[in-house]
């Protein structure tokens, strides 16, 4: 009856993580549905695993015990453990995105920058004028300076400088948005979300320290939230 007794009580952490003080009268599995269409994490990913903890919990109120060494088992209570974390511990986004984030300056050669991004499948990656963030390269980008420039290659000499006008916020035609570091993970995910909904595309998130227009800590492409 240990890991029983052990799994009540983690539910019951669950449960009270899950539903708070002011709607306290709300049945549980409507919230989960609730956060699970919402995308909140862990609600969203293990879905299936807190309806299946959550028909195990009743089983328990219900004194009905059988089986208990496949519906209780340490695996399980560890990864309930696992969700109880999360919650109290909501992911970030710069805990999600990817840092040592690759960059450039004006002064840099275009077709050089090009050849790293190929190896290393980087789609985006900033640029800056000394120590100012004034940009953002991509294929998007290039697309839109061969196309309007009517050209058809960026020779040896192109240099950033040369292409300012594309790379720069104000002017890209791509929808890129910054967010400060503490921003929860969930709630960028969900703007990806909105911004296809509405039939546009949120091509990148830059993560920097105050969401500004400053150094580039972390970055999250569209590619990074298809998991979701």
């Amino acid at each position: 009856m240990e890991n029983t007794e052990i799994f009540r009580r983690k539910f019951l952490e669950f449960e009270k993580l899950t539903i708070n003080e002011e709607n306290k009268d709300e049945k549980l599995i409507e919230k989960i549905k609730e956060l699970k269409n919402k995308h909140r994490e862990p609600y969203y990913s293990q879905y299936d695993f807190i309806d299946f903890c959550r028909v195990c919990r009743n089983r328990i109120a219900h004194n009905s015990y059988e089986n208990e060494f496949i519906f209780y088992g340490e695996d399980m209570i560890k990864k309930l453990d696992g969700i109880i974390e999360e919650i109290k511990h909501p992911f970030k986004v710069y805990d999600k995105s990817t840092k040592n984030v690759y960059a450039a300056n004006l002064n840099d050669n275009v077709r050089e920058k090009m050849k790293k991004m190929m190896e290393n499948n980087y789609t985006h990656i900033p640029i800056y004028d000394n120590n100012k963030l004034v940009g953002i390269f991509s294929e998007g980008v290039l697309f839109n300076y061969l196309y309007e420039n009517k050209i058809v290659e960026i020779d040896e000499n192109t240099l950033f400088k040369d292409i300012k006008d594309f790379i720069s916020f104000n002017k890209s035609k791509e929808i890129i948005k910054f967010a400060s570091r503490n921003r929860l993970y969930d709630d960028i995910c969900l703007e990806f979300i909105n911004e296809f909904k509405k039939g546009s595309k949120l091509s990148c998130v830059l993560v920097t320290e105050n969401g500004k227009e400053e150094k580039v800590i972390g970055i999250l492409t569209a590619w990074d939230i298809l998991g979701r």
